[in-house]
Formats: structure tokens, C-alpha cells, sequence
């Protein structure tokens, strides 16, 4: 046992935030090749974990506050196990990797609790992530009603909802996204947990400054997708189009963006995102089109959210990138996967927790041993962060060099283990999403409020305002033209 203790490993489970029992995955690889101690934070989920009345009655995000309460366990209790209270390291994967994220923001609700953090699969940067408490208004109406409640004051809410049944609760809570949200300003009693909007807490600098490891699969969006047979045959030109704005479509609605003023807007911002990701040559290939949009829907919500949240972390410690391009040799471990598939979300896990060692397989089938190898060298690279932060400090021989702005490098995990180049790894696509899209979309929701506005007043004014509205039509067009042109220049010569 090293004099000071083991290291720890706090792991938060994948799954999602609205009560789904996470999958749960036998630690004993990682702690009995390793030798370090691994322990799974179980936290309350759904209704029970990020309930709201967007007050101090219940300000929210209690399944945070579980995780951060188990965290201060471990710091006052790891020794009596023969940890080392000096080194923890929080892991999540999805979720789990929100719940990270949100911790290296959380203030001083974790503070000096942990010292290193990995994050597999799941970016807090995205807009969804973490919501705004009115998004959850209707929510506490309808369960007013339903359990026969007073609606305010909320502290009465609360007390009504106490002597509901746990399981009666559960079954018939709205049918709603629970999930973190900006806590700021909601109790007086409290500390805020999410003072902010992710992206606005990390662009105002509150993050804390531990090392991190950080990456995600080359196909995550590739298993939800395929589901249902949808892309089992390819996708057609219209339902490409059809499915990247149903994406932009969301991503407006999030600004409160008028469809109906403001619907030539939205076919600007459209523009841009074909401009990326429609094939050129063009094609109308069903298999092309098909990598395409799971391409865009990869790097729009894990590519680029995983780069922008490591380009600021690098600043602050080391930053450790990877992409995960390994798929298991073993047939039976695939046999529910097409081909045509990279890899999908959740299979990086069948390495890191060793399972070609341990789970059983239909029909007695045996893992192939390199599918073990490749687990021995993964468990090893994330067990070396956790306990000296290089994950190449001992037992690789694997050059994983550490991101930077100047140098932003991405460990590419297939069977050689290089670091990336032009040929395996583009930034197009993450400078797209980062610096050049969310322009665009301010920009046309920008032009959609002042329409609105110049649209508004009394019935005197409602003949001189269409001519006025008409006018700014124009000139929103003509500016945004002006704007995607010059972002456009500036793409290209960047």
C-alpha cells in the first residue's frame, strides 16, 4: 500500500437525470489491477433529485447536493478505508460527466473535495444541460391538480407533495425533462449551486483549476439513431434537411425566436449549417448523407462542447483529450451493431471497467484476447491521471501529449494509439460549432426581436408599422447576408 493512502476514483453513474436505475458495472478490474479504491455515487434522480418551486421553498438541484454530500464524506472518512484524501478524482460518463462538469463550476460546494476530474461522453456546455427554473412552471400546476394541492404559496405545495406517497409520486409526476437547474437568486438560505448558465460561468472564468481528462467516442449519436431501422438503409436528402433543421429549429426556440416574423431567419442560419454539412461533391447517396448527419450530430453536441470546455481547462491545469475509435474484436459483443457504425455511445465503458474479464457472454462465447489488451492499456491510462495525473506516468509506452490553444492535441484511441494530425482529426467542425454558429443564431434571434419590436404598438400605428416591419425585414436580411459573409471570410482565412 503506498504510504499515503490509495488513490480514489468517485464515480458518477451514467443514465440520465429523469430516474432511470443506472447500468451498474463491477469496479473489481480497475481496484484489483490497479490498486485503487473506485466508489459509485448514488444520488436522487427525477422528481426526487431536481424538483423546483423556482424559490426557496425548493430551490432545486438536490441530487447535486447528494453528490456534493458524499463527496465530503469521502474527504473526511477515505483514510479509515486506506485512501488517500489527497487524491480524488471525480469520473462521470453522460450525465455522469454533466454532474462533473457542474462540480468544477459548483463554488464552494465542493471545494478542496476533489483534485482531478475526468469526463466521458457528456458536455455541460450544452444549452440543455442545465435549464432556467421557469421551465418547470406548468410542471408544478399540473401537480397541483393532480394531487389535489394548493398551487401557492409553495411552501404549502411542498407540504401537500410531502404526504404523497413515494411510489404514487414517482408513477405520476409530469411527464418532464427533470434536471439541473440556474439556481441563482432563488433562496436566501442557500448558496447557489449553478449560479449561471454553464457556458457564461465558464467564459466568466469559474472553473476550478484541477487536471482533466476529457473526451468522447467518433460515433456517439450512431446508436441512438440507428434505432428503429431509421438509418438502417441510409437517409434521404429530404429527411437530411428535415433533421438539421428540426436541430436548428431547437436551438432558436431557445431564444425565444418568432417562426412566424422571423422564418427568413432561420433559413439564413439553415444555410450555414448545410454549408457544413452537405456533401461536396454533391450527393444524394442514402449512405453518405447518412454519415453525415450522425457527423453532425456528434460534433454538435459532443465535439465541440468537449473542445471548448477543454481549450478553457487547459488554461487553468493540465488537459488530457481523447477520441475513442476502438471497437471490440469480439463478435458477440457486437452482434446488435451495424457495420457501418464507429463507435457509439457507452462502449468506451467496456474497456474502462474491463468487462472482457468479467462478463459473460451468450452462448459461452470467450472475449477475444484483444479486446483484453486493449482494456489492461485503457484501465491503466485513466488509473495513471487519477493517481499521478500523467496518464502515461508508468506501464504504457504511449505518447499522449497534454492540450493546449497552441497545440490542441487529441489522443486518438484505436489500435495505435497516436496523437491526432490533419488526417484523423479536424477542427473545422469544432470551430464551426464554437465560434461561428452561435453568431449566426444570436444574430438572427437578434433581428427577430427588433422586427417584433418594430412590429408592436396601438391600432393608430398598425398601417405605418407593416411598411416599417416590411423595411426591417429588409435591412435584418441585408445586415445578415452582410454578417454570414464576413464570418464566412474570416472561416476560411482562419
Amino acid at each position: 500500500m503506498p504510504t499515503e493512502g490509495y488513490s480514489v476514483l468517485v464515480w458518477f453513474p451514467t443514465g440520465d437525470f429523469d430516474g432511470d436505475t443506472p447500468f451498474q458495472l463491477n469496479p473489481f478490474q480497475m481496484v484489483f489491477k490497479q490498486k485503487l479504491i473506485v466508489i459509485t455515487v448514488q444520488y436522487r434522480l427525477g422528481i426526487f433529485g431536481f424538483f423546483t418551486t423556482m424559490d426557496g421553498s425548493a430551490p432545486g438541484n438536490f441530487g447535486l447536493m447528494d453528490q456534493s454530500a458524499a463527496l465530503l464524506w469521502i474527504k473526511r472518512n477515505i483514510k479509515l478505508f486506506n485512501g488517500n484524501e489527497a487524491s480524488v478524482t471525480i469520473m462521470g460518463h453522460g450525465t455522469g460527466a454533466v454532474c462533473v462538469g457542474l462540480h468544477l463550476m459548483s463554488g464552494e460546494w465542493t471545494d478542496e473535495m476533489f483534485h482531478k476530474a475526468i469526463m466521458m461522453s457528456g458536455s455541460v456546455l450544452l444549452d440543455a444541460m442545465v435549464k432556467s427554473p421557469k421551465m418547470y412552471g406548468s410542471a408544478l400546476d399540473e401537480m397541483a391538480t393532480s394531487f389535489g394541492c394548493f398551487r401557492k404559496p409553495t411552501a404549502s405545495l411542498i407540504d401537500c407533495l410531502r404526504r404523497v406517497g413515494g411510489q404514487l409520486l414517482a408513477e405520476n409526476s409530469p411527464v418532464i425533462d427533470w434536471g439541473p437547474v440556474v439556481d441563482s437568486g432563488l433562496s436566501n438560505i442557500t448558496t447557489p449551486f449553478i449560479p449561471d448558465f454553464p457556458m457564461m460561468l465558464v467564459h466568466q472564468g469559474k472553473l476550478r483549476k484541477v487536471p482533466l481528462l476529457i473526451g468522447h467516442t467518433d460515433m456517439e449519436e450512431g446508436l441512438e439513431l440507428a434505432m428503429g431501422d431509421m438509418l438502417e438503409h441510409g437517409i434521404g436528402s429530404e429527411m437530411f434537411e428535415t433533421l438539421l433543421g428540426d436541430a436548428v429549429m431547437m436551438d432558436l426556440n431557445q431564444l425565444d425566436f418568432n417562426d412566424t416574423l422571423c422564418g427568413g431567419n432561420m433559413e439564413i442560419v439553415m444555410d450555414a449549417v448545410q454549408f457544413q454539412y452537405k456533401p461536396y461533391p454533391p450527393t444524394t447517396d442514402p449512405m453518405k448523407l447518412r454519415r453525415r448527419y450522425i457527423e453532425f450530430a456528434t460534433e454538435r453536441k459532443f465535439v465541440a462542447p468537449t473542445i471548448e470546455l477543454a481549450m478553457h481547462m487547459s488554461q487553468l491545469a493540465e488537459t488530457y483529450v481523447y477520441r475513442f475509435d476502438i471497437k471490440p474484436r469480439t463478435e458477440a459483443a457486437m452482434k446488435d451493431i451495424p457495420e457501418w457504425m464507429g463507435v457509439p455511445h457507452n462502449f468506451e465503458l467496456i474497456f474502462l471497467w474491463g468487462l472482457p474479464y468479467w462478463l459473460m457472454l451468450a452462448d459461452g462465447m470467450q472475449w477475444d484476447s484483444a479486446d483484453k489488451r486493449v482494456a489492461d492499456i485503457v484501465m491503466t491510462l485513466w488509473a495513471n491521471f487519477a493517481k499521478f495525473t500523467n496518464p502515461t506516468q508508468v506501464g504504457v509506452y504511449i505518447k499522449w501529449d497534454t492540450f493546449t490553444n497552441d497545440e490542441p492535441g487529441v489522443l486518438i484511441i484505436d489500435r495505435s494509439f497516436n496523437m491526432s494530425d490533419h488526417s484523423t482529426m479536424s477542427f473545422g467542425a469544432v470551430k464551426f460549432w464554437n465560434q461561428y454558429y452561435p453568431n449566426v443564431i444570436q444574430f438572427a434571434a437578434q433581428c427577430c426581436n427588433a422586427t417584433y419590436m418594430a412590429g408592436a404598438g396601438n391600432s393608430y400605428q398598425t398601417m405605418l408599422s407593416s411598411s416599417v416591419v416590411l423595411s426591417v425585414l429588409v435591412v435584418n436580411f441585408i445586415l445578415l447576408q452582410s454578417f454570414i459573409y464576413m464570418q464566412i471570410q474570416y472561416f476560411f482565412q482562419t
